[in-house]
């Protein structure tokens, strides 16, 4: 059994367990599906401590008063952003659920799974190497395919569906946004390729809505006020990250955003109807003044 899926395994069950001694991690271990009648020795028990520190945002720490191991994450190194992190234990949690999800599969109704997950390993893999991919890509617009060289930048996933940011050869020293699940025939390039830029993922992100990135506009201040029945749901699922909770009453609760304005934003700020209002800036709530006047017109 692989040491990152029992480095997972210890980190999703102090979690859930809190506080624990190393005989009752074993305690719990023995009824794992991990669990191939081998137990945490001391000694291998620390090596993969030291692994979940070295790879994981989070750190085991032995508390001599208590004889027992703490799960602590490293707020100082990565702040409030562990997505990753949570997406891997979220993955974990369905790979240990696979058997039980099998036997009762008429009792599970899922949304799709993202797609293009596939191309995932290949695309890391030329980050980590510092090559280039080529693919064969096909365009919604001109309903084709085409052949690309790109210099891969970042991942990242949106509404069930896996992105990749990267520069095209011909498009000097620009980026693009790709949907991996429209790659076909991807190979790395034999010779190592480098980034033209050096972008951060948080910069490069900074006030999106999604994959929309502008570099024209810059992130604005938006403001929207929902009633309360709604806004127990925008508290529990943010419409963004950057989502402020500023002014509530008996009725309503105004949230606010750093966001770029955007087609995908304004789809989004549709599906709430008329729960919610647009409060500021001027120019976002005339705008959905504008798309609501045509949706009218087509009735």
């Amino acid at each position: 059994m692989s040491k990152l899926k029992k480095c997972l395994y210890l980190i999703n069950l102090m979690e859930r367990k809190g506080a624990m001694t190393l005989k009752e991690i074993n305690e719990c271990y023995q009824y794992s599906s991990l669990y191939e009648g081998d137990e945490f020795q001391p000694r291998t028990f620390l090596r993969y401590k030291d692994f979940i520190e070295e790879t994981f945002p989070c750190y085991l720490e032995f508390n001599a008063r208590t004889g027992k191991y703490e799960l602590h994450r490293h707020r100082a190194l990565y702040g409030e952003d562990d997505s990753l992190y949570d997406y891997l234990l979220s993955a974990y949690h369905i790979e240990g659920m696979t058997e039980l999800a099998l036997k009762h599969r008429n009792k599970i109704m899922l949304t799709e799974a993202p797609t293009g997950v596939e191309n995932v390993q290949i695309i890391l893999e030329a980050i980590d190497k510092k090559k280039g991919i080529e693919c064969e890509y096909y365009s919604f617009n001109k309903q084709s395919h085409k052949h690309h060289l790109l210099i891969p930048y970042f991942l990242r996933t949106w509404e069930q569906r896996w992105y990749l940011v990267a520069e095209p050869d011909n498009h000097h020293h620009g980026q693009s946004v790709f949907a991996l699940e429209r790659m076909d025939d991807i190979k790395l390039t034999v010779e190592k390729m480098l980034p033209s830029s050096d972008i951060d993922i948080e910069d490069y992100f900074d006030g999106c809505f999604g994959i929309n990135h502008s570099d024209d506009q810059k992130p604005e201040i938006i403001r929207i006020k929902a009633i309360n029945t709604q806004a127990e749901y925008i508290n529990a699922l943010p419409i963004h990250e950057s989502q402020k909770k500023v002014e509530e009453t008996d009725e309503w609760t105004i949230f606010e955003y750093r966001m770029v304005p955007c087609y995908n934003l304004y789809q989004k700020l549709l599906w709430y109807r008329e729960k919610i209002e647009v409060l500021s800036p001027p120019s976002v709530r005339e705008e959905m003044k504008e798309i609501l006047r045509k949706m009218v017109e087509n009735y």
